[in-house]
């Protein structure tokens, strides 16, 4: 089923990520950067984290998540010159633009103590 996928995101689990990477078209790179949110139309933002990305799309980490279906922005708060990731030669990052339009596809409750904490999956707006 469609709601199985949701799991590789913030699980890890080499077995659901073979068995989902059929379904993605596009390479995914993992990231810990720090994120805002907002929904598009509106001028609050939300830090969120960033968990892993594609070209294709994102899985964001966040204490308050936005509603499914919705549109969002998401910008990366420190792009490549002060990414505060050590994933990869800086310069190499291939985080596709500053900004990004998408819809949030699926959102998933992962808090295990604490204040709440919620997995967002993000499928981006092709750039105009």
């Amino acid at each position: 089923s469609h709601n199985d996928r949701r799991d590789d995101c913030v699980s890890g689990d080499p077995a659901m990520e073979e068995h989902h990477q059929e379904k993605r078209q596009d390479e995914r790179f993992s990231c810990g950067s720090p994120v805002e949110w907002a929904y598009f139309n509106k001028p609050e933002k939300h830090s969120a984290r960033m968990l892993n990305f594609s070209h294709s799309g994102a899985c964001l980490e966040c204490s308050q998540a936005p509603i499914h279906g919705a549109t969002i922005m998401v910008r990366l708060e420190a792009y490549q010159a002060e990414c505060r990731s050590d994933c990869r030669e800086k310069s190499d990052c291939p985080w596709p633009r500053w900004n990004v339009l998408g819809e949030v596809k699926w959102r998933r409750d992962i808090a295990v103590r604490g204040g709440p904490l919620f997995g967002v999956g993000v499928k981006f707006h092709p750039p105009v």
